[in-house]
């Protein structure tokens, strides 16, 4: 892939996902890199979709209260907050499921996808399905995704290449591919 017709899509980078109830260490690394890599690339369009739930939200019986709409926990962590041209909200693992994700997408004339976010096995796999019947290409930027449980990252993103034939790059090659149009 390259940056025409490109996106930068983030997943769940949320006070919640990162330092909140499902933070960890490891996530709030994995954000700190997704900074430095996000000062690197200008020219294509970040967009952000980030958990944001309605009061006795079905998916609360799986995790309990979390990312709860209009409260800190679901906002974008302060350190990307400065980044996405566009915020989604969803409220479900998939992104495009019941959002304007896809609308939006047509409306930019975006082909190709440069996903990472959080978690690698929940709301990026399942946003990597909704892109695959949807027919976008994904690129996944393997070092800026974590999981809650890290056991279940590599086995995620081997699903993800299996299932959909996404490609799994690291952030370098991300930064490569982007910039190579300028």
């Amino acid at each position: 892939m390259h940056s025409e017709n490109s996106c930068i899509l983030i997943v769940d980078m949320i006070n919640d996902f990162v330092t909140g109830k499902f933070g960890s260490q490891k996530s709030i690394e994995t954000v700190e890199k997704a900074s430095k890599v996000l000062q690197k690339i200008s020219n294509i369009p970040v967009i952000f979709v980030k958990d944001s739930h309605i009061q006795n939200d079905p998916e609360f019986k799986v995790w309990g209260v979390h990312a709860l709409d209009g409260t800190k926990s679901s906002d974008i962590v302060s350190i990307l907050s400065e980044y996405p041209n566009y915020v989604i909200k969803k409220r479900h693992y998939d992104a495009f499921h019941d959002t304007d994700l896809d609308s939006l997408l047509r409306a930019l004339n975006i082909k190709n996808i440069y996903l990472f976010g959080i978690s690698t096995d929940i709301c990026v796999e399942h946003t990597c399905a909704g892109a695959f019947y949807r027919y976008y290409n994904v690129s996944v930027i393997s070092d800026l995704c974590s999981s809650i449980d890290e056991r279940n990252h590599k086995s995620a993103l081997n699903n993800i290449k299996i299932n959909y034939g996404y490609h799994i790059i690291n952030s370098e090659q991300l930064i490569k591919e982007v910039n190579e149009n300028e």
